[in-house]
């Protein structure tokens, strides 16, 4: 952009002609950062009021939309000031010293009768945030201001900049106009959400009848659903590797099923109705402090996003739409929503201080060991252990009578030996699996490695000699293993003397496995 364009736009503000006006100040506030300079000169020496007037304006839009209070991370990225101008270096709303000057300006007007003007003056100045200067002059007009459309513009500012003085003071209004009291509880539950400290979740308080949604790998929902602690009633498998029940206890006894990925709260309908009712009233409930909540919609456009939170906002304005440390996170789908504690501690797997690439997920490691049977006389090994989650796993499942863990990459053994030091009766060992040799194993439970952490045969001979070691070691016993190749290892087993017993498609990491059992008397 040249600076002759800029300078033809904020000549044009001054236009007669409403839509060549309109399209300057557009064009104008599209610039953001390289306009603002522009204006500021402006409006210190203005060709006519005409102009004065909108530049203002023009300023004020800028300055909103430069300083929005959604983060990228979360629901809407902020603007970032796009390349100076060759002739006007570019001023950035979101620079300090730019806001403290703009927002001088802006209360110095504030008082304008215009009231299309005022309006935007007054969006302007709750964009800018917290200042005492800004709500003792937006409470001013508060206690002056009839009309509702300005009434909704102050109580969105005062919801950004005010504090216990603006909390008292929007208890009362004048207007009775639903859109004005909306705008009202969304700017208290905004002040107090400040002014309350951090919210915490009450994982520990009881519920009745809540429904939940738990996730685990495609093809272990049965297994899942063998698992399930007792608080659980009325569950049943809606999909693969989902599974929906009522809750009928507290949030933190689901932590004793150790075989789910992902553990949700779920309402049947809208978010828009969900959230006045009963979503709104379980996020009371379990919430100690301000309820806040931020929305989960990947594959959205920023307009939809917009709207969904203008729903949401609209049929709850006391819980708070808060991306950057919401508590609760929202995942609206068909005519249901997903309701996530975002910052619920799961202590399933505190066993894991260190990790490598490609690791056994824990949930994953935790149905292996459920298949496993465990039986006190075990001997468990694992030929593969990498980090030890398979081991650790298996300790938890139950009584054994030793764990024995390998692997020929020196980085997994040290992985593994600080996530299972505090394990009574394992062992750890680094060699070839298929040159070590132990006493008294019965069982073999491993995630054997596959595609690029083979290295030096392929995986069809990696696992064809798993199943030959095993059967060499292991003159009775079970076999618990994840199979990339389900067909051939399953006839291969067969081949070598093993009853097959179950099997379970698991998606994992973009590959299609197998869990696999088989046993022998």
């Amino acid at each position: 952009m040249s600076g002759s364009d800029l300078k033809a736009w904020i000549a044009e503000l001054a236009s007669d002609d409403e839509k060549l006006a309109g399209s300057a100040r557009r064009r104008l506030v599209a610039k953001g950062g390289e306009a603002v300079g522009a204006l500021l000169e402006v409006l210190a020496q203005p060709l006519n009021i005409g102009q004065y007037r909108a530049a203002l304006r023009t300023l004020g839009d800028i300055m909103a939309s430069g300083d929005s209070p959604f983060d990228g991370k979360n629901l809407f990225p902020h603007k970032t000031p796009r390349l100076a101008s060759t002739t006007r270096p570019t001023v950035s709303p979101n620079n300090p010293t730019t806001q403290s000057s703009v927002r001088q300006l802006l209360l110095t007007h504030l008082r304008n009768h215009d009231g299309a003007e005022r309006r935007s003056l007054i969006n302007c100045l709750g964009q800018l945030g917290l200042d005492p200067a800004t709500e003792s002059a937006l409470l001013a007009l508060w206690k002056q201001e009839k009309r509702d459309d300005q009434l909704r513009v102050l109580a969105a500012a005062l919801g950004k900049t005010g504090g216990q003085q603006s909390l008292s003071a929007l208890e009362t209004c004048v207007s009775a106009a639903p859109l004005v009291l909306r705008e009202i509880a969304k700017a208290r539950a905004a002040i107090s959400s400040r002014q309350g400290g951090e919210s915490s979740l009450l994982a520990d308080k009881i519920v009745s009848g809540v429904l939940v949604r738990l996730r685990c790998r495609s093809g272990l929902g049965g297994l899942l659903l063998e698992h399930l602690p007792e608080t659980l009633r009325r569950a049943r498998e809606t999909a693969p590797g989902q599974i929906e029940a009522e809750l009928h206890g507290n949030l933190n006894s689901l932590l004793s099923c150790r075989l789910w990925s992902e553990a949700v709260f779920l309402v049947k309908k809208p978010i828009e109705t969900a959230l006045p009712g009963e979503a709104g009233a379980l996020l009371r409930n379990l919430t100690s402090g301000p309820v806040t909540w931020r929305l989960h919609l990947p594959n959205a456009s920023r307009g939809e996003l917009l709207d969904t939170v203008r729903a949401a906002q609209i049929a709850a304005p006391d819980l708070t739409n808060s991306p950057a440390g919401a508590l609760w996170e929202m995942r609206p789908l068909a005519n249901e929503v997903e309701i996530l504690p975002r910052h619920w501690p799961d202590t399933r797997f505190s066993y894991l201080r260190e990790t490598i690439p490609a690791m056994t997920h824990a949930p994953l490691a935790a149905a292996l060991a459920a298949l496993s049977k465990p039986s006190a006389e075990d001997v468990v090994w694992d030929p593969f252990c990498g980090a030890g989650t398979e081991l650790a796993e298996r300790a938890q499942a139950g009584p054994y009578a030793r764990l024995i863990g390998s692997d020929y990459d020196p980085t997994a053994m040290n992985a593994a030996r600080q996530n299972v030091s505090t394990i009574a009766n394992l062992s750890l060992h680094v060699g070839d699996a298929f040159e070590l040799k132990f006493q008294g194993v019965n069982v073999l439970l491993t995630n054997p490695p596959y595609g690029r952490k083979v290295q030096g045969e392929n995986n069809a001979m990696l696992l064809r000699r798993l199943l030959e070691t095993a059967s060499r070691n292991i003159p009775r016993g079970r076999i618990v293993m994840c199979s990339p190749m389900p067909r051939e290892t399953w006839v291969w087993a067969i081949e070598l003397g093993w009853k097959a017993i179950t099997r379970h498609v698991v998606g994992t990491d973009g590959h299609l496995l197998e869990a696999q059992v088989f046993a022998r008397e």
